[in-house]
Formats: structure tokens, C-alpha cells, sequence
């Protein structure tokens, strides 16, 4: 795809609103290098004409004309070396730019290959920040250094929810996942789980969900793992309160979803004790209706007031709270707040809560305390929903488009400038 534009000098040397176009267009960075080539110099024009050649140049390119964005989206930067090239949404992009100028006038060709990264998807802002929260790795870093997690998921026709949950999590750097499953559904995920280790726990065999036996193998893996993710598919019996009760005496960090906030909805005392204790960071991540039921309010109150009851649930039981849905909240007990901007109604689809629980509790197991895993997991699970979209459409999208999608959204943050 190539764009080209050309543009009179004079029309920049003329306009009598310079320095407010200017404001509107472009970015400080750019109006920086435009000083720098002295106010009053025939640089400081030709500067502004081949910036703005090159902006029209680029949009052209994409094939839609300035539509969803603004000129000020796109910025026109140069290397050590002073070539110019292109950052969008704060993304440095795969472009070719070339800026060149007459007396009169300026010109701008942009070259940009069909497999650009990041084209399709919205433009997100605060990209420099969540690429400050990416877990670095050591280039002698092995499996062990790179976050131990013991997922506690599945039942009798749910063991999709509990797949999604381990692939979320190897998808997002886990050096070593374990899924511990009801015994008569381990055979199942050893199967569909190629990546991660299973480890059948006793059931109730009539519901084919983790009976309250399960407690000293959970308790004995726990101790070898950073993080536990308790809750996707486990469906429900009177043994499950009773195990998150326990478990959450230890020094183990967790993140709790799913069926486990629904059990924990019937005794909140499971997460009053907790905050008394404080012995490890938890993360609860319930969509509307588990909010509501850990509330007691209806959903439509839950969604008349996201960020004051996700804020005040997390300082009541000190935890961190992932309130779901458009604009996700993510709440700390120390009353932080974030509202995270990518994701898509698409994502509105069985298994990409799974998914989410898994890239939390991956983040966690790499060294990130719960708010900052949340913060940057709902941001790259939104993302990588954004890229889906781009390649599949809204309608039709699944979870495992999300896990697929996982390593290109962390490499959009990391490419940031």
C-alpha cells in the first residue's frame, strides 16, 4: 500500500493560526523538532510541510483516509541517524517514509506492507505504561524462574473452561502449568493438554466436581507453586467453600473466578478472614451478575456504579477486583483504580473469562503483585480480543481466537516507543 502527497510550503509560512494548528496536529515531540530548526529559518516550515505531507501520505496508505483517528495519531520521528519514520497510536510502525522538499514545495511517500502489525485494531493510549509492566526475562532464565501455577478448574462438562484457563496462562510466559482436575476427567485434559501437567484429585462421583479429599494434594502442590487459579468450570457442591477457605490460610497468592467467587458469594466470611490474615495477594475477577451476587445488589445497580463498588469491595476484603465487562475495572485495596480501554463485544462469548484467569495468574507467577498483573492482563486479553476482531469479525469470535492472539498483543505493547 503507498501513499503520496504533496504541499506547498508557503501555505505553512502564510497561516496566521500557526502555532494552533500546530497544537491540533501534531504531537510535542514533533513540535520540539520544529523549534529545533529555528522559528524563523526555512527549515521550521519545510519541517511542518514534510510532517504534514508525510501524515496525509500515511493515511492514504492505510486505504481510509483521517477516519477513527486524528493527525495527531500519527507521528512523524527520526532515528540517531535523522531518517524519518512513523509512529501510530504510539506504535512504531512498519513504514517505509521518504520526505523530501523543493523551494515550493514538500513531498511524502509511504510505503506500508500489507502484514502491518497492529493495523485494524483501535489506537490505544498509556502503551509506554503497560510495556513498563512486562516481566523481563533474563537471558539465562529456565521454566522454573518464569512463574510455577497450579490451576484448580474443571468438572463433568466443564473441562473446556479449565483448558482455556491453562492455555491463557501458557500463553502468557508461564514457565510451568499444572491443572488439577477431578479425577474422572484427568484422562480428558491429558489429551487436550499438550503444554501443561495434570493431576487427578479426588471427586464427588456423583457430580464429577473436587470433593473436600482433594485438600492435602492441593495443599501439597501449592507449596511448590507462586500462584494458584481457583474456580473456571468447577461447577458446585458444599465441599468447595470449605477448600478456598483452607487454601487461603497459605502463603500461596491466588486469583479466583467463576464458580469459586460463587461459592465465596455464600460465605464472605471466607474473604473477611483472609484480609485479617493477609498472608497472600488475591485477585477476583467476577463478571455483572457474580459482582451482584457478591454484593447483594442486581446487576443494574452493579452497573450504575462500576468503579465505586469494585472500589469499595476491594478496600472492605482486601483484595483486587476485576469488575468485567466494557471499560473493566480493576480495584485495590489501597482504593487505586484502573479502567482499561481495549476489548470488544465480540469477547462477549463463553471462555474468555477462563482465558483471563489464566493470563492473571501467569503475570503474578512472573513476579507482577496483583494489581499491576491485572492492571496489564485485562489489557492484553482485551487486545488480543482487538486482534481477533480484526482477522475474524465480531460475530463468530471464540475464546481460543484470544489464546492464539495472546503473543501478538504482548508483542503490540513491547513494540511501543
Amino acid at each position: 500500500m503507498i501513499g503520496i502527497d504533496i504541499i506547498e510550503i508557503s501555505r505553512f509560512r502564510e497561516m496566521k493560526n500557526l502555532e494552533m494548528f500546530i497544537r491540533r496536529v501534531f504531537t510535542q515531540n514533533e513540535a520540539d523538532y520544529f523549534v529545533s530548526k529555528g522559528s524563523a529559518a526555512k527549515g521550521f516550515y519545510e519541517s511542518i510541510a514534510g510532517h504534514f505531507a508525510a501524515k496525509e501520505a500515511f493515511s492514504k496508505a492505510l486505504g481510509s483516509g483521517v477516519r477513527g483517528f486524528s493527525l495527531s495519531d500519527i507521528e512523524v520521528c527520526h532515528d540517531e541517524l535523522g531518517k524519518p519514520f512513523i509512529k501510530f497510536g504510539g506504535m512504531k510502525v512498519n513504514a517505509a517514509l521518504s520526505i523530501s522538499h523543493s523551494n515550493k514545495t514538500a513531498v511524502a511517500v509511504v510505503y506500508i506492507s500489507e502484514d502491518i502489525p497492529g493495523m485494524g485494531i483501535p489506537f490505544y493510549t498509556g502503551l509506554e505504561y503497560y510495556k513498563s509492566l512486562i516481566p523481563v526475562r533474563n537471558e539465562d532464565s529456565n521454566k522454573g524462574d518464569c512463574g510455577k501455577l497450579f490451576i484448580i478448574a474443571g468438572s463433568r462438562g466443564m473441562t473446556g473452561a479449565a483448558y482455556l484457563s491453562c492455555m491463557g496462562a501458557l500463553r502468557s510466559g508461564s514457565g510451568l502449568v499444572t491443572l488439577g482436575v477431578p479425577e474422572s476427567q484427568q484422562q480428558i485434559m491429558a489429551v487436550k493438554l499438550t503444554e501443561a501437567m495434570t493431576v487427578p484429585l479426588p471427586e464427588v462421583e456423583e457430580s464429577g466436581t473436587i470433593s473436600l479429599d482433594a485438600l492435602g494434594e492441593i495443599k501439597r502442590r501449592l507449596n511448590k507453586s507462586d500462584v494458584c487459579v481457583f474456580g473456571p468450570g468447577l461447577s458446585d457442591n458444599d465441599d468447595i467453600p470449605k477448600l478456598i477457605d483452607s487454601l487461603l490460610s497459605g502463603s500461596t497468592d491466588f486469583v479466583i473466578d467463576a464458580d469459586g467467587l460463587n461459592c465465596i458469594s455464600r460465605d464472605l466470611d471466607i474473604l473477611r478472614k483472609h484480609k485479617n490474615r493477609k498472608s497472600c495477594q488475591v485477585v477476583i475477577t467476577p463478571h455483572p451478575g457474580e459482582m451482584a451476587r457478591l454484593c447483594g445488589l442486581s446487576i443494574e445497580a452493579v452497573q450504575n456504579d462500576r468503579v465505586g463498588i469494585a472500589r469499595d469491595f476491594a478496600e472492605e476484603f482486601g483484595v483486587t477486583v476485576v469488575l468485567k465487562g466494557k471499560d473493566t475495572v480493576i480495584a485495590n485495596s489501597d482504593g487505586g483504580v484502573h479502567i482499561n480501554n481495549s476489548g470488544n463485544a465480540g469477547m462477549a462469548t463463553g471462555g474468555t473469562g477462563d482465558v483471563l484467569s489464566g493470563v492473571i495468574g501467569s503475570l503474578m507467577g512472573q513476579g507482577l503483585n496483583g494489581y499491576d498483573a491485572a492492571v496489564l492482563g485485562v489489557f492484553l486479553h482485551g487486545a488480543a480480543g482487538d486482534l481477533a476482531r480484526r482477522d475474524k469479525g465480531e460475530h463468530g469470535l471464540i475464546a481460543t481466537d484470544l489464546v492464539e492472539m495472546l503473543p501478538e498483543a504482548f508483542r503490540l505493547v513491547n513494540t511501543a516507543v
